[in-house]
């Protein structure tokens, strides 16, 4: 619970915009059990309000899974309210972040999560907060720019998209 919170303040001082919405929007954060090594998340479109963390050690670590489940939190709302992408659904590609083909729909809440955790590493190192000198820090922002790169074209070339879809690819 410690790890949450230090992960919930990194999150206020680098994206105070961004932990003003996770106050306003997380009702619930459920532990789902320990793991030094890995760490698994998770958010359900039936559970709006509601991310799964299993709690890591590492305050890094549970800052992403806070903002990425956020993330597909906010997502899944907007799924409630406009089906955003026609083809959400109907076709499959690849993902930069998972080994299997994965629907459009799947491909976007990817680029979603991952753009505002990208954000977060760029804030820290303009801040130059001192876990960015961490020899990893740059080498996960690398991988996450990659990413978010492969994902983002993805969606943006086989997206058909309603109006506000249209606007959230933009």
């Amino acid at each position: 619970v410690r790890t949450i919170d230090e992960a919930l303040g990194l999150i206020e001082a680098q994206l105070p915009t961004l932990f003003g919405e996770m106050r306003l929007y997380i009702q619930r954060v459920v532990p789902v059990g320990f793991d030094a090594q890995r760490h698994l998340s998770a958010s359900y479109a039936e559970a709006i309000g509601t991310i799964y963390v299993s709690l890591h050690p590492n305050p890094m670590v549970m800052a992403e899974a806070l903002i990425h489940e956020f993330s597909h939190n906010k997502l899944n709302a907007l799924f409630e309210v406009d089906r955003v992408l026609h083809n959400a659904f109907t076709s499959t590609h690849p993902s930069p972040v998972r080994p299997d083909l994965r629907p459009l729909h799947g491909v976007l809440l990817a680029a979603h999560a991952f753009l505002p955790v990208a954000t977060l590493y760029e804030r820290m190192l303009e801040s130059r907060h001192p876990w960015s000198s961490d020899p990893g820090f740059r080498r996960r922002l690398a991988q996450i720019v990659r990413s978010n790169h492969e994902a983002v074209s993805t969606v943006v070339a086989a997206a058909h998209t309603t109006a506000v879809g249209r606007g959230l690819v933009d």
